[in-house]
């Protein structure tokens, strides 16, 4: 009986590439991160999305994985559970937190808006009270500033009645008289506001000046909160509304694999222009010169020596 030849390493090369497998097949897959995020159809949903194809793109040793969440409350939660590895999360809630935080760098601005039916009767925050509202959904930083907001025009939760309306049903909630008023936070406009108008109805969202209740948050917490202005024409306005500015931060627990913080702010740096989600117009784009300011949250040591080595 013949014995088979011994299998050496260079019989087992050749045989794997008749058979079309290149070495490449035996390397290890790319570590995956997970991003949380916000809910469907929302502005740092989209973002997140985008951040995670720009960082394939880039040819980044790692993966982001965009987790939907219901906000920044949600995703400081999952942060603290190691559910996720990153977090998108507002200024105001990143501050407050307990968790051993570092930045990767701020973000967009966030414009908190207030929108009421066309012809509403609605004109500051003191006409909310006896009326149904929508301050964010729970587990998400519009939620944490609304409450806010709703205590700087002079009202407390037991003046309304409030209700948790996804973003996706938002504006047929406000066209269809479901609700009296809804605040949301992210870029201008806000897509879910522009394309979810309810069938017949013709007299469209407004917006509701904010200004009195910014100068109250400022006093109270500081310069987290920013003046920030709607421009002219978004969601019909014949003028630029007054509104409430909060960044948004993208943030770590302390343990982030350096590698990765340095890839996510090359990434950010010199993919910026991957990096807006369509049809904004008054948000704040990435811009190297703001992305280290970050509130007093510092910055993770990786994303630091990145920033040092791309803007010397």
């Amino acid at each position: 009986m013949n014995r088979a030849a011994p299998l050496t390493r260079r019989h087992l090369l050749g045989l794997l590439a008749a058979a079309g497998v290149g070495l490449s097949g035996c390397s290890a897959p790319r570590p995956a991160h997970v991003l949380g995020a916000s809910e469907e159809r929302g502005f740092y949903y989209e973002f997140a999305h985008l951040l995670s194809r720009a960082v394939e793109r880039s040819g980044a040793a790692f993966s982001i994985t965009p987790r939907t969440t219901d906000g920044s409350l949600d995703n400081m939660e999952l942060l603290g559970e190691g559910a996720v590895d990153l977090a998108l999360v507002l200024a105001d809630v990143a501050l407050e937190s307990e968790l051993d935080l570092r930045a990767m760098g701020r973000m967009y601005l966030s414009y908190v808006q207030l929108a009421v039916p066309g012809d509403s009767e609605v004109r500051t925050i003191s006409d909310l009270r006896g009326r149904t509202v929508m301050l964010g959904r729970e587990g998400s930083g519009t939620s944490h500033v609304g409450h806010r907001v709703l205590r700087a025009g002079g009202m407390d939760l037991d003046d309304v009645e409030l209700v948790d309306i996804p973003l996706t049903r938002l504006r047929r909630a406000l066209d269809e008289g479901a609700v009296d008023a809804a605040l949301f936070a992210g870029g201008v406009p806000n897509p879910q506001m522009e394309a979810g108008a309810a069938p017949g109805t013709g007299s469209g969202i407004r917006l509701v000046d904010l200004s009195r209740e910014l100068g109250v948050l400022q006093e109270r917490y500081g310069k987290v909160y920013q003046a920030a202005a709607v421009p002219r024409g978004i969601y019909g306005a014949t003028r630029e509304v007054p509104s409430i500015g909060v960044a948004t931060l993208l943030v770590s627990r302390s343990g982030l694999p350096e590698e990765v913080a340095r890839g996510v702010v090359e990434v950010l740096v010199r993919r910026s222009a991957e990096l807006v989600p369509s049809g904004t117009v008054g948000v704040q784009y990435l811009d190297p010169r703001s992305l280290i300011y970050t509130f007093g949250i510092p910055l993770h040591p990786g994303a630091a020596a990145a920033y040092r080595d791309l803007h010397g």
